[in-house]
């Protein structure tokens, strides 16, 4: 029973979280499922802009989370209807949970000496950046929902 329940929270753990997925809108070497997202995102050469894909699907496993992956800094999010917001509110949320569950596993596996000091160090500066780009994200959804 104990194992059966393991892997449903596996499976649970790695499905996608969310009806919408960040972007980064780079002046070069844009992602294809991105591309129709970006169009409208100028960002000078060599620099990236977030966006959102309201119709794309995130994914939040252990250690895989879009709070890791760019900075929500300067975030694009368009002009969304109350839905797409609403996803994109659901998308940090969720990705604000799956970090906290990659800080605790990491934490277990330190205090377990899976793991050496160097390793949990990154770990902690991962979780610091995530978070800081989940109220980067917050902010954004808050500004956008004020000025609907």
């Amino acid at each position: 029973m104990r194992s059966e329940l393991a892997v449903l929270a596996i499976v649970w753990m790695t499905v996608s979280a969310s009806p919408a997925s960040l972007c980064n809108c780079c002046a070069a070497g844009t992602e294809q499922s991105c591309a129709a997202v970006c169009e409208p995102v100028k960002p000078p050469q060599g620099q990236c802009v977030p966006s959102i894909d309201y119709d794309g699907s995130a994914t939040i496993a252990p250690n895989v989370n879009p709070l890791y992956d760019i900075t929500l800094r300067n975030i694009w999010l368009g002009t969304p209807s109350f839905g797409e917001l609403e996803s994109f509110r659901k998308l940090i949320e969720a990705a604000r949970k799956g970090v906290e569950r990659d800080r605790k596993s990491t934490l277990q596996a330190f205090a377990r000496r899976e793991i050496d000091q160097a390793t949990a160090d990154a770990a902690a500066k991962r979780y610091e950046t995530a978070i800081v780009n989940y109220y980067l994200g917050l902010q954004a959804y808050r500004d956008a929902f004020r000025d609907m």
